[in-house]
């Protein structure tokens, strides 16, 4: 069956959430380089089941999952403008209202994604990952409500 495309234009709610994001995104940039010049020369490189590190490395291998992070919240910002890529298991044919939910739900994951990239920098640097966490845990609740939300959208 093919899938419905539908055309996201400009909105006043997407302008924000945008202007949100670019402003986070150089906040976050400048986070993690203050982040990275201040951290010794040996910083945690990988947390065991308890929390704790369990391995290190230069401080520049911090810089891997910060960029990596910094580039998926960037696509799921750019991703929000194709909601037919979004996959919304078990709605073959989504109505407008569980397109645009499913669009905010990709940008607030964005930006929270951001915030993950901080929250790995910090993390470690600080040589524990509760930051982490807490963010992932966040994410997770928004998937939770949001996907609530499109399912009984109507």
């Amino acid at each position: 069956m093919e899938k419905q495309m539908f055309k996201v234009g400009r909105t006043p709610e997407g302008n924000a959430f945008e202007l949100a994001f670019v402003v986070s995104a150089i906040l976050v940039c400048v986070y993690v380089v203050l982040v990275y010049l201040q951290a010794p020369e040996t910083v945690a490189t990988h947390f065991g089941p308890s929390g704790m590190p369990d391995a290190y490395g230069h401080k520049s291998k911090m810089l891997i999952p910060c960029v990596v992070t910094f580039i998926v919240a960037v696509c799921m910002m750019v991703g929000a403008y194709f909601p037919h890529h979004i996959n919304l298991p078990g709605i073959v044919t989504p109505n407008v209202r569980q397109v645009s939910l499913s669009i905010r739900m990709v940008r607030v994951l964005g930006i929270l994604m951001l915030t993950l990239t901080a929250a790995v920098a910090h993390d470690t640097q600080r040589g524990h990952i509760l930051m982490v966490f807490v963010v992932l845990a966040a994410m997770l609740m928004v998937c939770v409500v949001f996907i609530c939300l499109i399912y009984k959208a109507k």
